[in-house]
């Protein structure tokens, strides 16, 4: 079980980085893996050979579910007993240079701010208690080095299309309309040119996904 503390970015946070990997472990169904980081996995992958497209990532290394009932989206698949990442290899994580938001974060979680804030910050305080202790990182030297001006970007841009997203997204039944969720997913997930920005290409996405959406519902 974790918990969430607020943090300022001025604040200096009790966390030492151990490289034992154990946040890369006991993962089934937890790590999410969001539009960019399909987008930066394929990147990394195709460097290695071993993938094409955001699509290519998908299908091979995560599942999907619903988030709140309603919107699709890709779970990182996991491997052996321990429900390890799929990329953990040899105790080291094999996509580094493309790993997710989630695992750049770590262990602080970022969300769109309140009150003419950008964005607000939390500590995850999860079972590895080791990670805790020895240690302290100011939080806005570690947001400097693993949140990108790209990814404050994209979550102020998520953070703006998700809920006119979402009321929509609740007239869908997606038992009765597999086609749909395709749709859905390829807006989401899989129409993006690795060697274009992400960002245009997400904005140009969310606006057909509402306007696929609309006409699924009649409203166009």
């Amino acid at each position: 079980m974790s918990t969430l503390n607020r943090v300022r970015p001025k604040d200096w946070a009790c966390f030492r980085c151990r490289q034992c990997a154990d946040c890369c472990r006991d993962l089934e169904d937890r790590l999410m893996l969001e539009p960019l980081d399909a987008y930066d996995l394929a990147r990394c992958l195709r460097k290695q050979g071993m993938a094409a497209s955001t699509h290519d990532v998908c299908e091979r290394y995560a599942h999907t579910d619903l988030l709140e009932g309603c919107l699709p989206i890709y779970l990182m698949n996991t491997v052996e007993d321990d429900h390890a990442c799929a990329f953990l290899k040899d105790g080291r994580c094999s996509v580094y240079a493309g790993r997710p938001h989630m695992c750049r974060i770590y262990p602080f979680f970022a969300c769109p701010g309140e009150r003419g804030k950008a964005y607000e910050v939390f500590q995850c305080m999860d079972s590895h208690a080791s990670h805790f202790a020895g240690g302290k990182v100011l939080v806005k030297d570690w947001l400097y080095d693993n949140f990108s001006k790209e990814r404050r970007g994209i979550m102020t841009a998520e953070a703006a299309v998700l809920p006119k997203l979402s009321c929509l997204l609740r007239g869908v039944n997606f038992n009765e309309n597999k086609a749909g969720l395709f749709q859905i997913l390829h807006y989401r997930y899989y129409n993006y040119d690795l060697d274009e920005p992400f960002l245009p290409q997400y904005m140009n996405n969310m606006a057909a996904l509402e306007q696929f959406l609309r006409a699924q519902l009649g409203e166009a």
